[in-house]
């Protein structure tokens, strides 16, 4: 919708007095007529509603002592998320369709253990208020709803339209000329944003004022059959950023390894950073990984793995071994600390960072613990039994890893886990075990898709798992040597 041309347009903005605190059931649409009659009603008035006393009157608070669980229940999509030492930012397409931090779910300014959501429908808000508003002046006026929102690549946040009412949201100028006679392609104005954002300067944020009049611009009030808010939301199939940055790159890796394990092996170093030329070492984590690795002492592993003519010590040492090597041998890998024992088979390579940590003996995530709890910076934790891993399916799954807050890799079965990861600053706090990899999503871990095929995902607890991975020829060279 196009609005028509004016000339020397003054305009007014005032915030209205006299609205007093929200609770859920209040009749706000009333409350915004007694004081909206003090401001002397105009035909062409556009009221500016702030959403969070919209939610409040529609009940929209609810009991929210988990505001992630909150944000959650309100999100069809995570567009990004943002993590830092205090926690993570998540940015969603949530259930309006807005895309925004939390999925607008807010906790300021409501009583302890609740979190206020946004409007089930603000549009449908927004005309429901200008009903009333209208009958009861008699003066044809438009109603916004709004909502302070970030922006990208700008910084500070800024008052957007949600929902509306009876005005022109949208002032598409495709097609028309300029002041010099050339065609505008592009140019669409955001009117309903311009107008939230002006009525913000005058209600601020903390002055207890929810609701502004902006007089002067009649030309932009129509019938409440008007497009609403919604119209503003721009459609996926036009939509360049429907993915942070980290979150596209990871989905264009993973994609492209999937094409690669159709394709000849992975050669030891290759991998593809983000322009396609960059090592393990240099790809998006940037910094070097401590790696945790929870070996058992031959003569206590593995009970279940009985290979015929195979002493089981010595082949739960040379698993244990095989991967140990492999890890070792990763430039993205800074230190190892093993949890247990360091297997007699496997001669510690020169230049190696390696602790040892003693085994608390309560079993495995208490042994993880123990690992965890000497490491610092960006931390990961490997079962120590998959021999059949190479180096580079490592280098390619720590790469992926600095990409999110925190990531597993679950096993060839898909039930159980056999690598976690958390960047700096995030608790890591792994869930290995029976059904992990359904423990690890519920927790809020990172996914990554890794190749079936690949020996990183295929852990040893069995003969039949050692079989399967003898027939592919891809076993570590001392798992090998003993099975001869």
């Amino acid at each position: 919708m196009t609005a028509p041309e004016t000339d020397g347009v003054r305009i007014e903005i005032l915030a209205l007095d006299g609205i007093p605190e929200v609770r859920p059931g209040d009749d706000l649409a009333s409350m915004i007529v007694a004081a909206y009659t003090n401001a002397r009603p105009e035909n062409g008035d556009i009221l500016v509603v702030t959403s969070k006393v919209v939610s409040k009157a529609e009940g929209r608070l609810i009991p929210g002592d988990d505001r992630e669980a909150a944000i959650d229940q309100e999100a069809v999509r995570e567009v990004a998320r943002v993590d830092w030492s205090g926690g993570s930012t998540r940015i969603v397409e949530n259930r309006q369709g807005l895309v925004l931090a939390a999925a607008g779910v807010d906790a300021s300014n409501v009583d302890d253990g609740f979190v206020l959501l946004l409007p089930e429908d603000p549009d449908a808000s927004a005309r429901a208020i200008a009903s009333v508003v209208r009958e009861a002046t008699g003066k044809r006026v438009g109603v916004i709803v709004s909502d302070t929102l970030g922006r990208a690549w700008r910084i500070g946040q800024t008052d957007h339209a949600i929902g509306a009412a009876g005005v022109v949201v949208a002032d598409d100028l495709r097609g028309t000329t300029d002041s010099r006679g050339r065609v505008l392609e592009a140019t669409v104005a955001a009117l309903g944003d311009e107008l939230a954002a002006a009525a913000d300067l005058a209600k601020g944020k903390t002055s207890g004022r929810p609701v502004a009049v902006i007089r002067g611009l009649a030309h932009l009030v129509r019938g409440l059959d008007a497009p609403g808010a919604r119209a503003l939301q721009r459609p996926a199939s036009e939509d360049l950023f429907r993915q942070g940055a980290a979150e596209a790159w990871r989905a264009g890796y993973l994609a492209a390894l999937q094409i690669a394990d159709a394709a000849p092996p992975l050669g030891e170093g290759a991998l593809l950073g983000p322009a396609g030329s960059e090592t393990a070492a240099e790809a998006p984590s940037r910094a070097r990984w401590t790696v945790v690795v929870p070996v058992k002492p031959g003569a206590a592993a593995k009970s279940r793995l009985d290979a015929p003519g195979v002493d089981r010590g010595a082949l739960a040492d040379a698993i244990a071994a095989d991967t140990l090597a492999a890890i070792a041998a990763s430039p993205s890998v800074a230190e190892i600390v093993v949890v247990g024992e360091r297997p007699a088979a496997w001669a510690v390579p020169d230049g190696c960072r390696l602790r040892v940590v003693g085994d608390p003996g309560r079993g495995l995530r208490a042994a993880i613990a123990a690992g965890l709890a000497t490491a610092t910076g960006q931390r990961a934790v490997l079962l120590g039994d998959v021999p059949a891993l190479r180096t580079v399916e490592l280098d390619h799954a720590l790469a992926l890893a600095g990409t999110a807050a925190r990531t597993f890799i679950p096993d060839a079965d898909g039930t159980g886990t056999v690598f976690a990861a958390a960047r700096t600053g995030m608790p890591i706090d792994p869930l290995f075990g029976a059904d992990s990899a359904a423990l690890h999503r519920s927790a809020g871990f990172t996914e990554l898709h890794l190749p079936d095929g690949w020996g990183l995902r295929r852990d040893v607890d069995t003969a039949e798992h050692l079989d399967a991975l003898r027939r592919t020829g891809r076993l570590g060279p001392r798992t090998t040597a003993l099975l001869r």
